[in-house]
């Protein structure tokens, strides 16, 4: 690790550490970028980590009808089957578009009272607890509509929706205003991966 102490910012690797943590947010908010940064400085410290993608991002360049009956329950059976592929055994496992997701797009969309958003907030209930740590990333970057089904609008709405959905099921989160060098330490300091020397 001393030929990355230049990177590493003085923390140090933590061990017998397993952590799974589900990065969601809006559109455009910079869940992807946190994911990349997460990843990149868990493979500095020799974790054995690794990044579940996001379904959803193979659908929209797939050009799939989001609209259609059922899609989103659809969606959170192949985000969940594809997580379950990764092994039990690794350190860090870093879930881009957690089953949340699912959740929250479907009571954004279809609203509270409906049918199967009961459906999913139930399903989450049970799930919510495969993860170790919830991460909301808040405009990390500047927005960009390529591969968005959602404008800057909608996905600021849903940024509020996302908060009223952890509060609804009493889930603990840490929101990341702001991307920089060193969000990715702090965020691997906050989850206990990693501690100052």
């Amino acid at each position: 690790m001393e030929n990355f102490s230049h990177l590493t910012n003085g923390y140090k690797k933590n061990t017998n550490i397993r952590r799974k943590i589900a990065i969601l947010g809006a559109p455009g908010s910079g869940k992807s970028t946190l994911s990349a940064g997460l990843l990149y400085f868990a493979k500095l410290f020799f974790f054995k980590s690794d990044s579940v993608p996001e379904v959803a991002k193979w659908d929209i360049y797939k050009k799939v009808d989001f609209t259609k009956k059922g899609y989103e329950e659809e969606k959170y059976n192949r985000q969940k089957s594809l997580e379950d592929i990764y092994p039990d055994n690794l350190d860090i496992l870093i879930c881009e578009a957690p089953l949340i997701m699912s959740v929250i797009y479907t009571s954004y969309y279809r609203g509270f009272d409906d049918h199967l958003s009961k459906k999913m907030i139930s399903r989450i209930k049970k799930d919510n607890d495969r993860y170790t740590h919830y991460i909301l990333s808040r405009k990390l970057v500047a927005f960009e509509s390529f591969g968005r089904n959602e404008t800057e609008e909608q996905a600021e709405e849903i940024h509020h929706h996302t908060i009223k959905i952890l509060e609804l099921l009493g889930i603990n989160y840490t929101v990341i205003n702001r991307y920089d060098d060193h969000i990715p330490l702090q965020v691997l300091n906050l989850i206990g991966a990693i501690r100052k020397k």
